[in-house]
């Protein structure tokens, strides 16, 4: 049996000790076949193919002879885990190259549907126990309908899986094209403030990123010159779930085997105070993807018919935005425009200053704020 995965956070000062590639080592027995640079992606014929199973791809070097083996599949939502069986052969001295192929669904004798993010586990079943040797982020859907995050500040918010949020605990984020630049910022084991940055490629609705801590370097008050060093920190896995909420897993390795894996719950937080609606108050231009002339929107007058909608309005356009918050949040996952009674588009891609959805006809539109 697999061990559970636990969501709930720890205390603050151990939330540091939190890809498709990912990297294994000391697979069996200490210099005793011993798989390396062992990492897993989706196979990049089957992912090429919509109709074809999701089908991930281990490869790495073991002893020669000693190549390990698939286990035990095993699908809990969307938690994927794998065993890896270490040979039993008598092992060679060098090292050779090794592929895998996993079907999961046929492994797992689950479905196991296309589109979801999946967080996958790979043990070592040495000497029968399943040790933990490394996480990752898989994202099985179209990067065409990924949500854009947002740049800015992000808090750590509570949330049914993770527990309460962690005060002081959070991150920048900012995107460039492809490229997510991340900070890491809460606490040490000591308790001092720690801070890590990093960055790595968005891939669709997932992005892993080595991150690095600074230390001795110059205080603000000092003169500058020195050269700070750079250590070794954690790494960050993101799954956006929305351009202004996403799932960060910090995971610590040693020697290239992940240890542990921590889940955060991550938010773009309003600054804002009073109603939720103010937030999305102001002048917003509505972008349609064709060749349809832009529309002008000014949104004001925020109230709310419960904890979960708000509702602004352009009196004099004719024109209502109303939204429902995610669940347990003061963040929309859905608004809809109207003008003069009738639907001109529905958004489930909601930011602070972008929303993405369709229009009426079914074609892709962008409502964007106006900066002032």
């Amino acid at each position: 049996m697999f061990p559970s995965h636990t969501r709930k956070l720890p205390a603050a000062a151990r939330l540091l000790v939190f890809a498709c590639a990912i990297a294994l080592t000391n697979l069996a027995h200490a210099g005793d076949g011993a798989a390396v640079d062992v990492r897993v992606q989706l196979d990049p014929y089957a992912d090429a193919v919509a109709a074809m199973p999701v089908v991930l791809q281990i490869s790495g070097k073991a002893p020669a002879r000693c190549a390990p083996s698939i286990g035990q599949v095993t699908l809990d939502g969307n938690d994927l885990n794998i065993a890896l069986q270490p040979a039993t052969t008598t092992c060679a001295k060098t090292l050779a190259p090794f592929r895998l192929r996993v079907d999961a669904a046929a492994g797992a004798g689950l479905p196991v549907p296309r589109g979801q993010v999946y967080r996958v586990r790979v043990y070592s079943m040495d000497a029968g126990t399943p040790t933990l040797l490394a996480f990752s982020l898989l994202d099985t859907g179209s990067a065409n309908t990924a949500p854009v995050p947002e740049n800015g500040f992000w808090w750590s918010e509570a949330t049914a899986e993770t527990g309460p949020a962690a005060a002081g605990n959070g991150a920048s984020i900012e995107l460039q094209g492809s490229q997510l630049a991340v900070g890491l910022f809460g606490f040490a084991e000591s308790g001092a403030a720690s801070w890590s940055f990093g960055s790595g490629a968005l891939k669709g609705r997932v992005a892993r990123a080595p991150l690095v801590q600074l230390a001795n370097g110059d205080s603000t008050s000092a003169a500058f010159g020195s050269t700070p060093t750079a250590l070794a920190g954690p790494r960050l896995e993101l799954e956006f779930i929305s351009p202004t909420r996403a799932r960060a897993y910090v995971v610590h390795s040693d020697a290239g085997r992940d240890l542990d894996v921590h889940a955060l719950a991550l938010s773009r937080s309003r600054f804002a105070t009073g109603p939720v609606g103010n937030s999305w108050s102001g002048q917003w231009v509505l972008v349609p993807d064709d060749d349809g002339a832009p529309r002008v929107f000014e949104f004001a007058d925020a109230s709310s018919q419960d904890a979960e909608t708000f509702h602004l309005a352009d009196a004099a356009q004719g024109a209502t935005l109303d939204c429902r918050l995610a669940t347990g949040t003061q963040h929309p996952d859905v608004c809809t425009l109207s003008s003069a009674a009738e639907a001109v588009a529905d958004f489930d891609q909601v930011g602070m200053d972008r929303l993405v959805g369709h229009g009426s006809d079914g074609a892709r539109i962008t409502l964007m704020r106006v900066p002032r």
